[in-house]
Formats: structure tokens, sequence, C-alpha cells
């Protein structure tokens, strides 16, 4: 009988490449695209609200400003 060692190295590259297939199978390019279109939505409505947000106060102010000069 033959003693073989292992092969911690050639180990990790096997389950290496086995996880990143998995996780290629899991998130195809299709689901992907769903996420990064969900997530650019969210981005879009966050960033509008805070347009909003900064347009409402800058009008407030410059009201408030055109009331104090005569």
């Amino acid at each position: 009988m033959e003693n073989h060692s292992s092969h911690p190295i050639g180990a990790a590259i096997s389950s290496t490449i086995s996880l990143l297939s998995a996780l290629f199978a899991v998130f195809t390019l299709q689901n992907l695209q769903i996420y990064l279109t969900m997530t650019a939505s969210l981005i879009a409505i966050v960033s509008g609200g805070f347009a909003i947000r900064y347009y409402y106060f800058a009008t407030k102010k410059i009201k408030k400003n055109k009331r104090l000069i005569p």
C-alpha cells in the first residue's frame, strides 16, 4: 500500500473553485440584473427625497431673507 499525503493547497483551490461556481449558479446574470435595477431604483428614490428636502429648505431660506430686506 502506498502512503498518500494530503495536499492542502490543492484542496483550497478546489474548494474555492467549487464555492465560486455555486455562487455564480445562484446569482445568474438575469438575477444580478434584477438586483442591480432594484438597488439603482432605491438610490434614485432616496436621492430624489434629499433633493426635495434641499430645495424646500433653500426656498424657505430665500423667502425668509426677502422678508428681512426692506
